[in-house]
């Protein structure tokens, strides 16, 4: 039967999947595991959004998303446990507490390491239209971005307080991680009008009274209330919008900079999502 005067919003959407990267510091490295068992059955972005580590793993692969770029972030990932762009040592950390300076971290590692690597000068030359989150450091509110000098972008969308410093970006304000307001920017990637979402969630939780330190706690303030802007968001999900949510466990709940874990996080992040995978796929089965 046909319905020459059916209304156009009877139309069903064409399917539109966008990824969302999380933050999570070096547990960013199990992003790399997701996106690898995720292209192994097919499932590519047409749009992706990125805070923090999240951002830079996006932004790589907003560039070519395809297996093979799984894999040449996976080698990059591995090839600086060595020498990290970040210093995750103690004694510099309380060194920099002690002499007043902004950041436990110079950034200027980050930076050089951005520079010798970046896949494309310019947020806008992706494959694949990718969305950037920063921090405004006079407003407090979080900026989107998809055009722009990448590596500038991705170090304040890196730069989380206390560790890196805040970066100058070209409208005179200071920008600091897009995380510190959204750590799982869901509402950005509905903004999008996807039909699914794809969630690479490395976010941290908190550490139980046991392990607390003076630098977690330094931390508490902004982390908790990202976690409840999280809450927030994922509970303004449309029900018409299908979810795969991939996260790994967070035993520790501490900041991570080890990147001695790079290795293991890698594998966890791919052994879970096959293990979310296998599920949805089942559901749609049925």
């Amino acid at each position: 039967m046909k319905f020459p005067n059916r209304p156009s919003w009877v139309a069903r959407r064409k399917p539109k999947t966008v990824f969302v990267f999380s933050g999570g510091a070096v547990r960013g490295a199990a992003q790399i595991g997701m996106l690898k068992a995720l292209c192994e059955v097919g499932i590519k972005p047409d749009e992706i959004v990125g805070v923090s580590i999240g951002a830079l793993n996006g932004f790589w692969f907003a560039c070519d998303p395809t297996l093979n770029r799984a894999n040449e972030l996976e080698r990059l990932w591995l090839e600086i446990i060595e020498d990290p762009p970040i210093s995750g040592n103690i004694l510099r950390r309380i060194t920099s507490i002690l002499r007043g300076k902004p950041s436990f971290d110079t950034g200027e590692k980050l930076k050089k390491f951005l520079e010798n690597n970046v896949p494309a000068g310019d947020l806008s030359q992706t494959k694949i239209p990718f969305h950037l989150g920063t921090t405004s450091a006079s407003t407090g509110l979080i900026n989107w971005w998809d055009k722009g000098p990448s590596v500038d972008l991705l170090r304040a969308s890196a730069a989380l307080p206390g560790l890196l410093p805040a970066v100058q970006l070209k409208d005179s304000d200071y920008h600091l991680d897009g995380g510190v307001v959204s750590n799982i920017p869901l509402r950005k990637a509905i903004s999008l009008k996807p039909t699914r979402i794809v969630v690479l969630d490395v976010a941290t939780g908190f550490l139980p009274p046991e392990k607390q330190t003076a630098i977690s706690l330094m931390m508490v303030g902004f982390r908790a209330a990202s976690a409840e802007l999280s809450r927030q968001e994922w509970a303004d999900v449309p029900k018409n919008v299908k979810v795969i949510h991939i996260g790994i466990q967070d035993p520790d709940g501490d900041l991570d900079i080890n990147f001695e874990n790079v290795p293991n996080l890698i594998k966890e992040g791919e052994k879970v999502a096959r293990k979310v995978l296998l599920e949805s796929l089942s559901d749609v089965a049925n």
